[in-house]
């Protein structure tokens, strides 16, 4: 009892990410990537270099990319899709507001990658299995 009670405090394992609402829209299609860009420090900055270096790739290999700030989920790609915030935080178990994380869901709607640190398009692919055609 009292280990489930430190996993539910520490929120490791306890229970399992859904997949929110919001991203059924694409489950079967793309690959989902969430980054929390609440930090008070220069991890949103390298995150977001990073994806706009690559963007056309990510638009290729069907990855989308929102960015959650504010209160609010912006998508990378002005595509207009209505996400919910505080579902995603909570249903994906990301970071404490205020804090920087970025999660990868994959087609099938499971997380394949969840980081605390900004990662390249490369391991962001690699996460997703997505070959790539130059190899």
């Amino acid at each position: 009892m009292l280990k489930s009670i430190l996993h539910e405090i520490m929120g490791t394992g306890g229970r399992e990410a859904h997949l929110p609402r919001s991203l059924e829209q694409f489950r079967g299609e793309k690959n989902v990537l969430i980054v929390f860009a609440d930090a008070e420090d220069d991890r949103p900055i390298v995150q977001d270099e990073l994806l706009r270096k690559s963007q056309m790739r990510l638009i290729e290999d069907d990855i989308e990319v929102f960015t959650i700030a504010g209160g609010g989920a912006f998508s990378m790609f002005e595509d207009g899709k209505d996400l919910d915030a505080d579902e995603l935080r909570d249903e994906l178990q990301g970071p404490l507001s205020g804090e920087f994380g970025l999660v990868l869901v994959g087609t099938d709607g499971e997380v394949k990658l969840r980081s605390s640190q900004p990662m390249s398009v490369e391991e962001i692919r690699r996460a997703a299995d997505i070959r790539s055609p130059h190899h």
